[in-house]
């Protein structure tokens, strides 16, 4: 009966640690997705007023313009495209990155607790939380 209980006192642990880490990972890939969208949402945005100004250009002069030089229609946004993708692969790296480090101290801290072992759940919590905390204020500047 005593190991019994030792065996279920650190599943639940484990458990439990478990639940906390996935919470963590949930809240990096949120805040993660979250940027991501408005990052493009403001680059489409900007991409449509610039479609709307050339196309109003070329109602303005007219069809024959616009078949004489149509590069001169086209609408400027190359670099609203490359930033918003530049962006975009920079906030995918670093919620890759947090979710890694997030994960690798909770698989970490399961297996300690498996095992009966003191984890380094310190560390591994205060990681998570400022990681978090980080995503959260990125968040909040670029929806700002």
């Amino acid at each position: 009966k005593t190991r019994a209980d030792v065996v279920v006192t650190r599943g639940q642990e484990a458990f439990e640690a478990g639940v906390e880490t996935l919470v963590a990972a949930n809240t990096i890939v949120i805040d993660g997705v979250q940027e991501l969208v408005q990052t493009n949402v403001g680059a489409g945005k900007e991409l449509a007023t610039l479609v709307q100004a050339s196309v109003n250009k070329a109602k303005v002069d007219g069809l024959k313009a616009v078949a004489a030089n149509p590069i001169a229609y086209l609408p400027e946004g190359k670099n609203t495209v490359v930033t918003a993708y530049s962006d975009s692969i920079k906030v995918v790296s670093k919620t890759g990155g947090e979710l890694a480090k997030t994960l690798k101290s909770g698989v970490e801290t399961i297996t300690a607790k498996i095992q009966g072992q003191a984890p380094v759940v310190a560390k591994a919590k205060k990681t998570a939380k400022k990681t978090v905390a980080k995503a959260r204020k990125t968040t909040r500047k670029v929806a700002a």
